[in-house]
């Protein structure tokens, strides 16, 4: 090869790289990692569960690497309100309040918001008979929302000062119900056979989805991921692996 020519060859491998686009940023997702079965960490730290791998796939899709950030629940909006993360991922619900201050993706799991009570007579069984007493729900979550319209008579409950696991709080009287997530109630029942029961009546339906910052140049695109996840079975695979049955879509 001449000099000219090395010079050409050099001056277009220049010009590509130049031409070549930059590395796209990794996907910031925050998350509490503390729902079983969609998103916990194991001992050594590393993230499992239904939505860690649905996040995968979707990351795959944007053609991005993956970085979790873990957060205790009650700064996750304020996180994605702020900018600080590119997308939120923790069983959150779609609610008008919340539109106000973020922004949501299209919804990627249906449940309902449901009781759970004793086995025991005596234990309330309808939405009516709990009226005056004290019932359970997360501070700032759907469940305590929801709770607060359909049941306004109820004492709301809303900390957990003693920290005490859900099965005590019902059997020491600390509580008379709790509402939660439905794939969070069936868990618990199931964890205590005839002790526990689900109250037959919800509290409504319930649609998970992403939150991005106020308006998110991504936005679109998670959507699309997600939808492409639907339409090629991923993520109806991802519920039956973990255990999940969605509620009819509304």
């Amino acid at each position: 090869m001449t000099g000219a020519a090395r010079r050409l060859a050099a001056l277009a491998l220049a010009l590509a790289a130049c031409a070549a686009p930059p590395a796209a940023p990794p996907l910031r997702v925050a998350s509490d990692l503390d729902n079983r079965p969609f998103a916990w960490v194991d001992d050594g730290g590393t993230p499992h569960g239904r939505d860690v791998e649905m996040m995968q796939a979707v990351a795959a899709q944007l053609g991005r690497e993956l970085v979790w950030s873990r957060q205790p629940f009650d700064t996750l909006l304020p996180a994605a309100q702020a900018g600080d993360v590119d997308v939120v991922c923790a069983t959150l619900g779609v609610t008008p309040e919340r539109e106000q201050l973020i922004d949501f993706s299209v919804p990627y799991f249906h449940t309902e918001l449901a009781c759970v009570t004793l086995a025991a007579p005596g234990a309330p069984r309808t939405l009516a008979e709990l009226a005056g007493r004290r019932v359970g729900a997360g501070a700032g979550t759907t469940s305590a929302r929801a709770l607060a319209l359909r049941v306004p008579q109820a004492t709301a409950v809303l900390e957990n000062k003693a920290g005490l696991p859900a099965l005590e709080r019902l059997q020491s009287g600390t509580v008379d119900a709790l509402v939660m997530d439905g794939p969070a109630a069936d868990t618990l029942v199931a964890s205590a056979p005839g002790v526990l029961v689900r109250m037959p009546e919800s509290f409504g339906p319930e649609d998970y989805a992403l939150v991005l910052p106020p308006g998110s140049a991504l936005r679109e695109a998670v959507d699309e991921a997600l939808r492409a996840l639907e339409r090629d079975g991923t993520l109806a695979r991802l519920d039956a692996a973990h255990g999940l049955r969605q509620a009819a879509a509304r």
